[in-house]
């Protein structure tokens, strides 16, 4: 039982470490990609105008492109919220039925004490 816990805990703990890789990947990929864009962009053989034109353009869409991914991160994230809260809710769960299962055999292994102990003591006595 307690292993399980401690498996439910390691299996969290990988699974965020995996969220922040995923995030960093993201991240890293949107501004790779913006660097790439405006260097390319500054490096083109068009005016001044136009440059600022695809600047603007180019920023644009990678705005749009980090808040999709960003958005996107934050669903897997929630998803991945909700999924370990049911998980802990399901071993708590389990954890109070086995408690529960517990008391139950020491509460009879009690009674069948007390019953031994009393007959015992009444065979004594005769």
């Amino acid at each position: 039982m307690i292993n399980r816990y401690l498996e439910e805990k390691k299996k969290k703990a990988k699974k965020e470490k995996q969220m922040e890789t995923a995030k960093n990947v993201a991240v890293g990929t949107a501004v790779g990609t913006a660097i790439g864009a405006v260097t390319g962009i500054l490096l083109a053989p068009k005016s001044g105008k136009e440059t600022r034109e695809d600047i603007a353009n180019k920023t644009k869409e990678m705005t749009e492109d980090i808040k999709d991914t960003v958005n996107e991160q934050m669903e897997v994230a929630k998803e991945l919220q909700q999924k370990v809260k049911t998980e802990i809710k399901q071993v708590y769960s389990n954890l109070k039925d086995k408690k529960d299962d517990v008391e139950d055999i020491v509460e009879e292994a009690m009674e069948e004490i007390v019953e031994e102990v009393t007959e015992s003591k009444d065979d004594t006595s005769n």
